[in-house]
């Protein structure tokens, strides 16, 4: 059986298919970093913009009847392909190995793969209908649309780096049922992105005067950007009011506007990434709010002083910020 080479799959993953868009679910598309084997159309479809998803890591431990799954959030997009024939003779085995070697093209790490018996612990034969069962039963497994992971399957799942100021994680799950003569393949695919609107936006003027009394500087959260940019998010208008008050009740005060970053990217682009996301502040205070430009100065100063460690996603997320810090009062 001849198996097809990486670069049809890479040329699958940016081509697109008139002839089977046709058969797509509707509003449905292929992920840009992945894409489908040929012949086969987009069966079921959900994405969230911000939402938290589960990946398989670990054989499925039957007595126990679960597999270790890691979270993470970020963009979540669900695909299950099916095959536009029934009795596709394409194998699990080829669509394993074509979507391994994309990844590997990719530049992906994995973090767990495995085909039938090292699927499972102890193995028996049909056991991927058990993997199905369970991956329907925990909502962040494929969420927002029904699995089917045939008797004969396999599983990938690995992180990756589109870009350097990105990251996301893919699973990827290949069956095939031979009596029925299906074929399906199921991807789950995060950019792992961490919202800034997590963070609870400033109160009142009073909650600036307090945290400033007590060290100094504070973080201005409820100000929230657009993702690896400097554009002010529109729903930070609230908290910029508050800080204006604030600024306002201080006239005899400066203050810098600092920006920080987590320590993803170089350290080039973060400095100007922090640098133009206080300049962004700044300007929307004395451009919309007519605070005095002698009152304020930005600074950007990268990853070099961060709040929490970078090593997880909340770590960044909190590193992620633009602080109001007092330089003293005018001359």
């Amino acid at each position: 059986m001849k198996i097809i080479k990486l670069l049809l799959v890479v040329s699958v993953m940016t081509t697109s298919f008139t002839l089977l868009a046709k058969e797509d679910a509707k509003g449905s598309r292929d992920h840009p970093l992945i894409s489908r084997y040929p012949d086969f159309y987009i069966k079921q479809y959900a994405q969230a913009e911000f939402d938290e998803a589960k990946l398989i890591v670990a054989k499925f431990d039957e007595k126990a009847k679960q597999a270790e799954t890691i979270t993470v959030t970020g963009r979540v997009t669900n695909i299950r392909y099916a095959a536009r024939q029934k009795d596709a003779k394409v194998s699990v085995l080829q669509l394993y190995r074509n979507y391994e070697n994309a990844l590997k093209k990719l530049g992906a790490e994995f973090i767990f793969t495995c085909r039938n018996e090292s699927c499972f612990e102890p193995y028996r034969s049909g056991t991927g209908v058990l993997v199905s069962n369970w991956v329907n039963g925990r909502n962040n497994l494929y969420k927002g649309i029904f699995s089917t992971i045939h008797g004969d399957f396999g599983i990938l799942t690995a992180s990756l780096s589109p870009s350097a100021n990105e990251k996301a994680y893919i699973m990827i799950a290949v069956s095939a049922d031979h009596i029925n003569g299906y074929r399906s393949i199921q991807m789950s695919i995060v950019e792992a992105e961490s919202l800034d609107i997590e963070k609870i936006a400033i109160g009142s003027p009073d909650d600036l005067h307090k945290a400033i009394t007590a060290q100094g500087k504070v973080v201005l959260e409820g100000v929230y950007f657009e993702h690896n940019k400097a554009s002010i998010k529109a729903e930070s208008a609230d908290t910029l009011e508050i800080i204006a008050a604030y600024l306002e009740a201080n006239p005899n005060s400066r203050f810098y506007v600092v920006g920080h970053t987590d320590s993803s990217g170089s350290y080039e682009y973060n400095l100007k990434l922090s640098s133009n996301r206080a300049q962004a502040v700044l300007d929307k205070l004395i451009q919309s709010h007519n605070i005095s430009p002698t009152k304020l100065k930005a600074v950007g100063v990268g990853s070099v002083s961060p709040a929490a460690s970078n090593v997880d996603e909340d770590g960044q997320a909190s590193n992620r910020r633009v602080e109001l810090v007092l330089m003293g009062a005018e001359p």
